[in-house]
């Protein structure tokens, strides 16, 4: 048999294994966000804080394993991408605490393509026509979810959209990043920056509530779920190039409209169904660009 035909099918299982990686990561976080909507009367920062710890004990073990520094080489840019991090996880959470999940959701799908935007005006990269074409249906489909003028929640919704600015600001410092820093890195200070921050908050404030048995069942599942999104979701960019499989983390929308649904009896309305298929439909064209 031609040695090159039985190289190509595996090629194919791996890509394949890629994506049901990302799908599998994409359910990984959607699920985090069912359970935060699980633990209303816990403090945002409690609820940060424990999403966090189990990145903290992990991370360095693992750096220290593959003898990475810990600190890293471009430590301005480390921590100007973990202070980004900050803002963009806490307005998520936030979201995701007082409205749809299928709106905090696919508000948090913006980054993508506002990170064309900023990688336009920081990094100083060419945009093309068809680049801006993607923003465009990205920016239609978020005002289609946010309604400004329309909904009474709209506060909840601009804080949504800040943190997925923050995101696109932090995701193109990634970029730059990538030419000095191990990924692991990058995600260990994205860790102890927002955990610290987390913890100060709440010792600042001194409202940090001692969880029942069932809160505390909960909040260690968000961390754990949560962490088991950015680990399937790091093996999925491994296993398959990141143009073929980022597409993919966008059913994290689907999945919201479905948890909504079924589990809160909450259908979004047709404004929301139509922002996160134009969304939707923006992420499918960037993935095509990408692969072109």
């Amino acid at each position: 048999m031609d040695q090159s035909s039985s190289i190509k099918p595996a090629k194919r299982e791996v890509k394949t294994q890629g994506i049901l990686m990302m799908i599998i990561s994409a359910i990984c976080f959607a699920a985090m966000a069912i359970l935060i909507k699980f633990v209303p009367n816990i403090p945002l920062m409690e609820i940060i804080l424990f999403r966090n710890i189990p990145t903290m004990l992990i991370i360095p073990l693992l750096l220290i394993n593959k003898r990475i520094p810990i600190l890293g080489n471009n430590r301005p840019l480390l921590l100007l991408r973990g202070v980004l991090s900050t803002f963009s996880i806490v307005a998520y959470y936030y979201t995701i605490k007082v409205m749809l999940l299928t709106d905090a959701i696919t508000i948090k799908q913006l980054a993508p393509f506002l990170s064309i935007f900023f990688a336009a005006k920081i990094l100083k990269e060419k945009v093309n026509f068809k680049q801006i074409s993607i923003f465009v249906f990205g920016f239609l489909g978020m005002l289609f979810v946010v309604k400004p003028g329309i909904r009474a929640d709209v506060f909840p919704a601009i804080i949504g959209l800040s943190g997925s600015i923050m995101d696109a600001i932090g995701v193109t410092v990634v970029r730059r990043l990538r030419l000095s820093d191990h990924p692991l890195v990058v995600v260990n200070y994205f860790g102890y920056i927002i955990g610290l921050t987390a913890l100060g908050v709440l010792l600042w404030q001194r409202n940090f509530i001692i969880p029942d048995t069932k809160n505390l069942i909960i909040l260690i599942l968000v961390g754990i779920v949560g962490l088991s999104g950015q680990y399937f979701l790091t093996l999925s960019y491994h296993m398959a190039p990141p143009k073929l499989v980022s597409l993919y983390l966008y059913s994290q929308i689907v999945f919201g409209v479905i948890f909504d649904t079924f589990i809160f009896k909450k259908v979004p309305d047709l404004f929301i169904i139509f922002g996160a298929f134009l969304i939707i439909v923006s992420g499918y064209l960037n993935y095509k660009l990408k692969a072109e």
